[in-house]
């Protein structure tokens, strides 16, 4: 990573080295977790490693949580559609609004190998119900967490019986917008067994 400096107060934050790019294109093998948490990414800058992970076979850990992405999320999400090497991706706390968690619950559709997936502390809102069709699709996930989502009951209602049919076995929700204290209870404590 290089640090931009201080040249103006839009000009700083940490970019992404030409070598990391280098490495993801060229699938180092050494390379199987790109943890870029915390580093204040905005979509500008972790474009360039958004593209790099189209071909990319060996990264199978993606740690992008606290930055502040959301259409780099959302072209990130349509990489990972159809990659076979990443298992695992925390995106929590980043920019991302409605309309890119709805990109992420397509991949849940199409993609076979994802298993851990945390979008906690996003704007979800209303697109959990996309996440809830999704995990119909989908039996290879078992962990998700959407803790701070900004999950309404009506939403969240739908998200809690997709997970009863689905393969996920941790759950985390808490903190969202849910007015019935029945339906934050059960974000808050759901198992496996509940379905």
């Amino acid at each position: 990573w290089e640090y931009r400096g201080l040249n103006s107060a839009s000009d700083t934050g940490w970019r992404p080295a030409p070598l990391l790019l280098e490495h993801l294109r060229n699938n180092h093998p050494d390379l199987k977790v790109l943890n870029l948490d915390g580093r204040g990414l905005g979509d500008e800058a972790a474009m360039p490693l958004v593209r790099a992970l189209e071909e990319n076979t060996t990264v199978t850990s993606l740690r992008l949580g606290r930055n502040q992405m959301d259409e780099a999320l959302g072209a990130l999400a349509e990489i990972l559609k159809t990659n076979d090497s990443v298992t695992s991706v925390d995106v929590r706390q980043n920019d991302m609004g409605a309309g890119v968690a709805a990109s992420w619950a397509a991949l849940l559709a199409t993609n076979a190998t994802l298993t851990d997936l945390n979008l906690s502390s996003n704007q979800i809102g209303a697109s959990a119900k996309d996440l809830a069709e999704a995990l119909g699709k989908n039996s290879t996930l078992r962990t998700l967490s959407v803790e701070d989502c900004g999950i309404e009951d009506a939403a969240a209602v739908l998200l809690m019986e997709a997970l009863g049919g689905s393969g996920v076995e941790e759950f985390r929700g808490a903190n969202n917008r849910c007015l019935e204290k029945a339906t934050r209870k059960r974000l808050r404590a759901w198992a496996k067994t509940q379905q």
